[in-house]
């Protein structure tokens, strides 16, 4: 089973598609041609008026005659062109494959916190372990199965700036559920767990300060989320680490296990509708997340009985 890999792969027309359905395209229909295929999509910009695209997906380097033969495709069809290749196109609205599921946070092969192995591996990776069904770095691995991890836990899209903004001031990426929840966070995968030092308060410190000199008028952050396989620490000491992050950006700094999360997700699988009715400022305002914060906020959802929990 194909699970997240960063490996270099040639264009395939269904990571495309699922790619591009989680960046909030809809899918009209596809057309396979000798070489290529033409995409179909679209989605409603901010102001709710329907954009119509042809993504035109290329195996190897585009011909000058399979150029031509899709903008009369995506002409007919009142469609914007975009041409996605291995390689870049000239004078013409393109994007290079790797760079094309970039711009969504990575390939996206399954839904795979869903899947069965996905908890194993996320456990695996915090650890800065590679399983030994996966190809590449534990530690950039890591980063998109907590990616993953995240969207499905929150029932929204989350951000991830990527491998190209890791030398900026900047975390892994921003949860942003509406205006119910606002969230930075960061993965760490360390073989002997993340060392929360000094160095790393004043570097998340930093990470509030850019985001907030940007954003501020538009999101209000409510947490700063840190994810690793295991924190070296006792409890005592993030909850003051936590609090000292609280006194120097006005959030609270949470630690989650890689563990946790996988924990958290087998209880949302069961009853998914609950996750954007949950309190999440509620929850992240601890030092500690586990588990047991979330089973809290289903047994009072489930009490009222307002939204309906999935059948055994």
């Amino acid at each position: 089973m194909d699970l997240i890999s960063l490996n270099t792969n040639p264009p395939n027309l269904q990571v495309a598609v699922r790619t591009l359905t989680i960046g909030g395209f809809a899918l009209e229909r596809a057309s396979r041609f000798p070489g290529y295929a033409l995409i179909y999509m679209y989605r409603y910009d901010e102001f709710g008026v329907k954009q119509q695209y042809c993504f035109a997906l290329f195996e190897n380097e585009p011909e000058a005659e399979q150029i031509q033969a899709a903008e009369i495709a995506a002409k007919h069809n009142k469609a914007e062109l975009v041409i996605i290749g291995p390689t870049p196109v000239s004078e013409k609205p393109n994007v290079v494959w790797n760079r094309f599921l970039s711009l969504f946070g990575g390939p996206v092969y399954s839904h795979s916190p869903l899947e069965p192995e996905f908890g194993d591996y996320l456990m695996q990776l915090g650890f800065n372990t590679l399983p030994t069904r996966l190809e590449g770095k534990p530690d950039d691995l890591f980063e998109l199965y907590v990616h993953k991890a995240l969207e499905f836990t929150f029932g929204c899209k989350v951000h991830r700036y990527g491998q190209e903004r890791r030398f900026e001031a900047r975390p892994d990426g921003v949860i942003i559920q509406d205006r119910m929840f606002s969230a930075l966070y960061d993965a760490k995968a360390y073989s002997n767990g993340y060392d929360v030092t000094l160095d790393s308060i004043r570097q998340f410190s930093s990470y509030v300060t850019e985001f907030r000199n940007r954003y501020s008028q538009y999101f209000e952050l409510n947490a700063f989320i840190v994810i690793s396989g295991s924190f070296p620490h006792s409890k005592e000491t993030l909850e003051g680490r936590s609090r000292q992050f609280l006194s120097e950006t006005g959030i609270p700094l949470a630690f989650q296990t890689a563990e946790s999360v996988v924990q958290i997700i087998d209880l949302l699988s069961n009853f998914p509708s609950a996750r954007r009715s949950i309190n999440w400022r509620k929850i992240f305002v601890n030092p500690v997340v586990g588990p047991e914060l979330v089973q809290a906020e289903l047994q009072l959802i489930n009490k009222d009985k307002i939204i309906a929990k999935n059948k055994s």
